[in-house]
């Protein structure tokens, strides 16, 4: 199916988001040269397209398009850049890009699209399955820019447990129930012996911890976190207890996960939760002399959001490997070994030093991985807006 639209040459015109959307219908590669309004189509390809089309214009596969960046929202990225950038569409999904009028690269993965997409139409290939996803994110403290033959200090069992917390539900069918994430703290006088016998029981209720550190509060951190308490007759000996000495901090996520966790804790007094539920964790790790309840929930899905922002500040890493990696499909079959999402398209906006190198080889999304992490190596990106398709 092509477009009922103006044709420029043999190049279809899209000039809004509703022929942009009808565009993405359009079996077989599509090559669209984004523009700016002010400056119209590169003119530069047009004789390497011709040419390019008539190559492989025996089956119909291959078609080409303009789109105006200013008028179509999901170009909106691209708007107010000078250099020209030619996107690469099969079966409704954006998989490549080239930036300036680089014929070489252009034709080269032209002639790879086409290749394949005739062998997927011929039944001698798969199609992989391609999730569109539009995520935009600011303001990244620490980003680590590596290649895949150095490993960071982050296993990937760490890095895929993270994926799971800080997106929950990203790998969830809809009609499955919500999983929450929320923090626990176990205050310092739980003895080190009692406090694995905790973990334990935080795992074989279905709890997944997804990070953990231990922490020794300052008296300003403990009053900033329990300054709601600050009026309570308990809050002089609460500030004491949690400046004792180093504190396990839990990030659990699960289904229902904040009502779940208050549940096993119990009240919050340690005489009510021993005698209306002597078998929750309030009850059961009460210590002598000490009227404190020694384990902490977040009450509701915003306390538990401020609550794990306080202890795990959101940072990130973007771990990006370049094309040529050799080793790229051994890494690919470790994440795919752990159940991690691998995030199978890539382009990349933004503002960072070596900006050219990477562009050289951010040419097809489906060589990069987008991996988040906390506290990151390096300080590489400032801002910057990320389309995963």
């Amino acid at each position: 199916k092509m477009l009922k639209c103006q044709f420029i040459l043999f190049q279809t015109t899209v000039c809004n988001q509703n022929e942009w959307d009808e565009m993405l219908l359009t079996k077989g590669v599509v090559v669209i040269d984004v523009y700016q309004a002010w400056c119209g189509p590169c003119k530069a390809v047009v004789n390497l397209f011709r040419k390019l089309k008539n190559d492989f214009s025996e089956d119909d596969v291959l078609h080409f398009a303009v789109a105006e960046a200013d008028s179509i929202e999901t170009l909106k990225p691209f708007r107010n850049k000078c250099e020209p950038v030619f996107l690469f569409c099969v079966n409704g999904k954006i998989i490549a890009i080239v930036r300036g009028a680089n014929a070489p690269l252009i034709s080269k993965k032209v002639t790879e699209l086409v290749q394949e997409e005739r062998e997927i139409l011929a039944g001698q290939k798969e199609r992989l399955e391609v999730f569109t996803i539009y995520i935009y994110i600011y303001v990244y403290k620490r980003v680590f820019l590596e290649h895949f033959m150095g490993f960071s200090q982050y296993s990937l069992e760490d890095a895929s447990r993270q994926l799971a917390f800080f997106f929950p539900n990203f790998d969830r069918k809809s009609t499955e129930q919500k999983f929450e994430k929320t923090l626990a703290l176990i205050r310092p006088c739980v003895l080190r012996e009692r406090r694995n016998s905790i973990m334990q029981r935080i795992k074989d209720d279905g709890f997944e911890v997804a990070m953990q550190k231990e922490i020794t509060l300052s008296e300003e951190q403990a009053r900033e976190f329990y300054k709601e308490h600050e009026n309570e007759d308990y809050f002089p000996a609460l500030l004491e207890q949690m400046t004792s000495g180093p504190t396990p901090v839990l990030a659990l996520t699960r289904q229902n996960a904040i009502a779940h966790w208050r549940d096993l804790l119990g009240p919050k007094t340690i005489e009510e939760a021993k005698k209306t539920n002597p078998n929750s964790l309030r009850a059961k790790y009460a210590v002598d002399n000490i009227d404190i309840n020694q384990l902490h929930g977040s009450s509701s899905p915003n306390d538990a959001q401020k609550e794990l922002e306080f202890f795990f500040p959101q940072e990130h890493t973007l771990a990006l490997i370049k094309p040529a990696a050799a080793k790229m499909r051994e890494f690919l079959a470790k994440l795919n070994s752990l159940k991690a999402r691998h995030v199978s398209k890539l382009a990349v906006q933004c503002s960072f030093k070596d900006r050219e190198a990477f562009l050289s080889h951010a040419t097809d999304f489906r060589q990069f991985s987008l991996l988040t992490q906390d506290e990151p190596l390096l300080s590489w990106i400032h801002s910057c807006t990320i389309i995963v398709s």
